[in-house]
């Protein structure tokens, strides 16, 4: 009859193995592709332009060299997750440089509205 401890270490070795086998997780370089792309967009958008979006495009752009530096150091999931945020961060700042340019943009019609009245009017 096998003792518990002879039952146990096969188990045990198995479980360090498969823990080992996990434990190495791939480069994030499709999400870094996705996080520099959607900063590049910000820029495109003029997000440096508009303050609360050049506050997210200044974080997505951090974000993004502190995930290439845990990426250098090895942790590659933790970069991952970092780069979620800077996506998130650049998406924002997207989205609010396109809200300030659509807000521009109702404001001068506006006032192009007012001149062709006021224009009808002396008429």
């Amino acid at each position: 009859m096998k003792s518990r401890h002879s039952l146990a270490l096969p188990a045990l070795v198995t479980l360090a193995f498969a823990a080992g086998c996990g434990a190495s997780y791939p480069p994030p370089t499709a999400r870094m592709a996705d996080s520099e792309s959607a900063v590049r967009a910000a820029q495109e958008v003029g997000g440096q332009n508009e303050p609360q979006a050049a506050l997210h495009l200044k974080l997505a752009q951090e974000q993004i060299d502190q995930a290439k530096q845990l990426m250098t150091d090895g942790d590659n999931e933790r970069a991952d997750f970092v780069l979620m945020r800077a996506d998130a961060d650049a998406e924002l700042a997207v989205a609010l440089a396109r809200q300030s340019t659509a807000q521009q943009q109702a404001k001068d019609a506006q006032v192009q509205l007012a001149k062709l009245k006021s224009s009808n009017n002396v008429q």
